[in-house]
C-alpha cells in the first residue's frame, strides 16, 4: 500500500482560535453491501479546485474542491455520480437517492426539455427526451443567467449562476427555447406558471439548485459567510434557506448594517445543501439508488481512523481525528476520506519562537 500523505495547513476554529490543522487522505475500495476497504491507490490531497470538462472556471462547476480547508463544523457528503437508468433501459425521468446515517436527499432527474413560447399564456414544456445515464452536476440544476429580458442590466440566479430555466420576462425572444433543469426536488418542481420571475426581486421564491456535488463558494448561501450576500431582497424578507437552517436568521439583514463577522467558519462546509452532517466518524451505513449501474449501491463506512501526531517545538501531541469529507465516486466505486487533527498554538505573534513543525501519521 502506497504511502500516506499529510498536509500541515494553519486556521483557526469555529471560536476564533489560531491552529495548525493536520489532514490525511485516505481511499477505500466499495463492495456493495460490504464495509469499504483500504484501496491499494492514494487520492493525492488536492491543492486546488478540479473543474469538470478541465474546464474554466468561468464556464464549469467544481467537481473536485481543494482539500486545504484547516477546519469544518460538519461533515461534507459529496457524491461524484451519474444517475443511471435500470438495467441501461431508457427512461424520461427517474428519483435518485443518496442515505447516510437516516439522512436522505432525493433528486428527480428528468431527460432534456425546453420551454415552448405561447402568447398570453404561461410557458409550455417539452416532452423530457429519454436518457440511459445523466450526470449529477450544477450545470443541469435550476438557475443560470438571463442576458436577454433586460440587456442593460443581465441578471445571474444567486443560488446558481450556471444552472438552467432562468427567464424575468415572458417573450418569445426568452422563452422559446429555453433549457429547463435536469435535476430537480420532487417536492419543490419547476412548473409552468413559476418560470417568468417577472422581476429580479422575486428570485427567491424560486426552486433551490438540487446536486449531490460541491456547491460554489460564489453561490448563496455559501458565499454569505465571506461577507456577500444577494441583491433584490426585500427587507425583512425570510429567505427559504433560513427557515431550512442553511443560513443564519435575519442574516442579509445584519450583514447590510456590518453586525456579522467578514469570514464565517461554516464558508469551509461546501457540500451541497442538507449534505454538511453532523460530524461522522467511521461505521455509517450510505444507501444510493439509481447513482450506479447496479439500482442499489450499499455499504458502510470503514471505522479505522488515523493516527495523528504534531509537534510544534512542545513535544508531540495526539490529535483527535475529525472527519471533514467523504467523497463518493460511485463511478469508480471508490470513497475518500479526508481526516484533520488540530492543535492550537498562541498566534501569529509567537511563530517567531516556533522552533518544529513535524506531522505522521502512527
Amino acid at each position: 500500500m502506497q504511502a500516506e500523505e499529510l498536509i500541515i495547513v494553519p486556521g483557526k476554529d469555529e471560536a476564533g482560535q489560531p491552529i495548525f490543522s493536520v489532514l490525511i487522505k485516505r481511499t477505500y475500495d466499495i463492495r456493495s453491501g460490504q464495509a469499504a476497504t483500504r484501496s491499494e491507490s492514494v487520492q493525492p490531497l488536492l491543492r486546488g479546485d478540479v473543474y469538470y470538462d478541465d474546464g474554466d472556471p468561468q464556464t464549469a462547476t467544481v467537481k473536485y474542491e481543494n482539500d486545504l480547508a484547516p477546519f469544518k463544523l460538519a461533515t461534507d457528503v459529496v457524491v461524484i455520480a451519474k444517475a443511471h437508468a435500470p438495467n441501461a433501459h431508457p427512461v424520461s425521468q427517474i428519483d435518485v437517492a443518496l442515505f447516510v446515517d437516516g439522512h436522505k436527499k432525493v433528486i428527480r432527474v428528468y431527460g432534456d426539455r425546453q420551454c415552448v413560447y405561447r402568447r398570453m399564456l404561461s410557458p409550455g414544456f417539452t416532452e423530457p427526451k429519454p436518457f440511459t445515464e445523466m450526470e449529477i452536476r450544477y450545470e443541469r440544476a435550476y438557475g443560470g443567467k438571463d442576458l436577454l429580458s433586460k440587456p442593460e442590466l443581465p441578471f445571474y440566479y444567486p443560488r446558481n449562476t450556471m444552472g438552467k430555466g432562468l427567464a424575468l420576462k415572458n417573450t418569445r425572444e426568452v422563452i422559446e427555447g429555453l433549457s429547463l433543469p435536469n435535476l430537480e426536488d420532487p417536492e419543490d418542481l419547476l412548473t409552468p406558471d413559476r418560470v417568468v420571475l417577472g422581476e429580479p426581486e422575486n428570485w427567491a421564491q424560486q426552486p433551490l439548485p438540487q446536486g449531490l456535488g460541491w456547491y460554489q463558494r460564489t453561490w448563496y448561501p455559501r458565499c454569505s459567510f465571506v461577507g456577500s450576500v444577494p441583491g433584490f431582497v426585500q427587507p425583512g424578507q425570510v429567505l427559504r434557506e433560513e427557515q431550512l437552517g442553511f443560513a443564519p436568521k435575519d442574516q442579509i439583514a445584519l450583514a447590510r448594517q456590518f453586525r456579522l463577522p467578514s469570514f464565517d467558519v461554516r464558508f469551509n462546509n461546501g457540500a451541497s445543501l442538507g449534505l454538511a452532517l453532523p460530524y461522522l466518524a467511521g461505521g455509517e451505513s450510505v444507501r444510493l439508488y439509481n447513482l450506479a449501474p447496479e439500482a442499489r449501491l450499499e455499504f458502510t463506512l470503514p471505522k479505522d481512523k488515523p493516527r495523528l501526531m504534531l509537534d510544534i517545538g512542545l513535544g508531540e501531541n495526539e490529535l483527535k481525528p475529525v472527519l471533514h469529507t467523504v467523497c463518493i465516486r460511485a463511478e469508480d466505486k471508490q470513497v475518500d476520506l479526508l481526516w484533520r487533527g488540530a492543535h492550537p498554538y498562541p498566534g501569529a505573534d509567537w511563530l517567531p519562537e516556533m522552533k518544529k513543525l513535524v506531522a505522521q501519521a502512527l
